[in-house]
């Protein structure tokens, strides 16, 4: 099982600084995140999104899967799209992008991160310094095996 973890900071850097704080965590304590990605939502209300290739080099999910995740969070309301139906086959629950992309807001960035339930405390951990709004949701293995082939990726 995974946590899809969101971490919520209410200005354009804190998502970046913590995955500093991730990266050296990884380093000095053996931390390891299974995939992970920077969203940043501009002033002018642009999202902008970067795969935390330093974190977790190729990741588990890649980048289609946080380009998803991306159009999701920001643009399926705006759209007029329902994402519940197609959320649930994925795993993901709709109040969960539902309030990762209202938290989100003009100025503020997040780093959104897939985390064995082993690595979980440990990630929490390294977060709490830089106090963020956190948001979680679980993914079972076939959830993640679902994902991983909707997205064609694989785990190394």
């Amino acid at each position: 099982m995974s946590e899809l973890i969101a971490f919520i900071y209410d200005n354009e850097h804190g998502a970046k600084s913590f995955e500093g704080d991730l990266i050296a965590a990884q380093k000095d304590r053996g931390l390891n995140v299974g995939d992970a990605a920077v969203i940043l939502r501009r002033d002018d209300g642009r999202p902008m999104l970067s795969h935390a290739v330093e974190l977790v080099g190729r990741g588990s999910m890649g980048g289609m899967f946080w380009g998803f995740i991306l159009a999701l969070v920001f643009w399926a309301r705006w759209w007029g799209l329902s994402v519940g139906g197609a959320l649930g086959d994925l795993g993901l629950e709709d109040d969960f992008v539902k309030d990762v992309g209202d938290s989100v807001g003009k100025g503020h960035s997040a780093l959104l991160a897939l985390v064995d339930d082993e690595m979980v405390a440990a990630v929490l951990s390294v977060a709490e310094s830089s106090n963020p709004r956190v948001m979680r949701t679980t993914f079972s293995t076939r959830d993640e095996q679902v994902l991983q082939t909707v997205f064609q990726t694989t785990r190394e």
